[in-house]
């Protein structure tokens, strides 16, 4: 039973870690487990400095999740004008080979 509850709570720290990884929470997750345990009396007696620096570890973790669906937006946004700029240039080639009579389209320089 004993080697039975110490494999279910590895199995368990180990589903929390790699979650904690996923979402950038893994330095957090090592503090609030950490800091209560081994630095008890610390913690208890400077119980507001210690929430506060986990907290600050907190809001780093939710600015870096904000940064990257910034970053992540700005790239979708910028494919889009390039892929409208693109079409434009196309449809302007369209344009001017039917006023030449032309059959065919220019495609040099449209998709790199």
């Amino acid at each position: 039973m004993l080697y039975f509850a110490l494999g279910a709570g590895v199995l368990v720290l180990s589903i929390a870690f790699r979650l904690a990884a996923v979402f950038r929470l893994t330095i957090p997750l090592l503090y609030a487990l950490i800091v209560p345990t081994l630095f008890h009396s610390w913690f208890y007696s400077h119980q507001a400095l210690a929430e506060g620096i986990w907290y600050a570890m907190l809001a780093l973790v939710l600015l870096s999740w904000v940064i990257s669906l910034v970053r992540k937006v700005s790239a979708i946004i910028g494919q889009y004008r390039c892929d409208r700029a693109d079409m434009e240039l196309f449809a302007s080639r369209v344009r001017e080979a039917r006023r030449n009579g032309e059959t065919a389209v220019r495609m040099d320089g449209l998709w790199d």
